[in-house]
């Protein structure tokens, strides 16, 4: 009978290993909408949508097999999002991939939490601990596009790793909420990641395919007149999977050399 039990949970153990060694993805969503009048040297204006940024690509995120987690309003201080990122990203292993997705106002100085700024330097050094090869930030704030050109992404990650930021806007643009429940660069982020993004129907949203559909929805979309450009920049494979609409796809095995994809101005604007 022992015998028997043993070789039950063998078999069993055999059948869960496969899918736990599988990579995962892990995904941070900050979202702020309610801020103080004053947040350190900045006096702050609430946002309408932000919040529900947040919330929404944390449920996009979720149905698509990623561990999540959401911080919104007074709970998303900077010490809370910093210790989120170790918590959330610190079991990723190297296969795996980590997003952290900010919604709320951009200073010069890096991403506005609710009682301080979040600095670039303290992204890069999360990102650094993370063991995941593929990191993105995601973050749709004014002045973002400034965040590219801090020296402190330079000679920080190795060339193995994919380090990848996704900006709302160029350094000198403001980053435009709408009539909708959602700001017009995570409108049509969200879209391109649930299959608007996916050009060659292959079940799988890569780098480029997600740079090109939004950077085109936003700077196409009427409400704008082009007076808000998304940037992508970093050292990665565009040929890097976002989103896997298929978890059984084959992979493909032609992939994009090395490059930096940045918008189409090539100035520091």
């Amino acid at each position: 009978m022992k015998r028997i039990i043993i070789l039950s949970l063998m078999t069993l153990m055999m059948a869960i290993v496969p899918q736990w060694i599988q990579a995962r993805n892990y995904a941070l969503c900050v979202g702020l909408d309610a801020y103080p009048a004053k947040v350190g040297r900045y006096r702050v204006k609430p946002l309408r949508v932000s919040g529900n940024d947040a919330r929404v690509m944390k449920k996009m995120f979720a149905a698509n097999g990623f561990s999540t987690s959401l911080l919104t309003d007074s709970a998303a201080t900077c010490e809370a999002v910093l210790r989120a990122m170790k918590y959330r990203f610190c079991t990723a292993r190297e296969d795996d991939v980590v997003i952290f997705y900010f919604s709320g106002h951009g200073t010069e100085e890096g991403l506005l939490c609710y009682d301080n700024v979040l600095s670039t330097a303290s992204i890069v050094e999360e990102f650094k601990r993370c063991k995941a090869r593929t990191k993105m930030l995601i973050a749709d704030a004014c002045y973002s596009g400034r965040m590219r050109n801090d020296t402190v992404w330079q000679n920080t990650f190795s060339k193995k790793e994919d380090v990848i930021l996704f900006l709302s806007s160029r350094t000198s643009e403001v980053s435009l909420e709408t009539m909708y429940s959602n700001s017009l660069f995570t409108m049509y982020l969200e879209r391109g990641l649930r299959g608007g993004a996916d050009v060659n129907k292959d079940k799988r949203i890569t780098a480029r395919e997600l740079y090109d559909f939004v950077h085109e929805s936003v700077t196409d979309d009427h409400f704008v007149n082009g007076s808000q450009h998304p940037v992508m920049w970093g050292g990665f494979d565009g040929n890097n999977t976002i989103v896997n609409w298929e978890r059984k796809a084959k992979k493909n095995k032609n992939k994009d050399k090395k490059q930096n994809i940045i918008d189409d101005d090539t100035s520091n604007d």
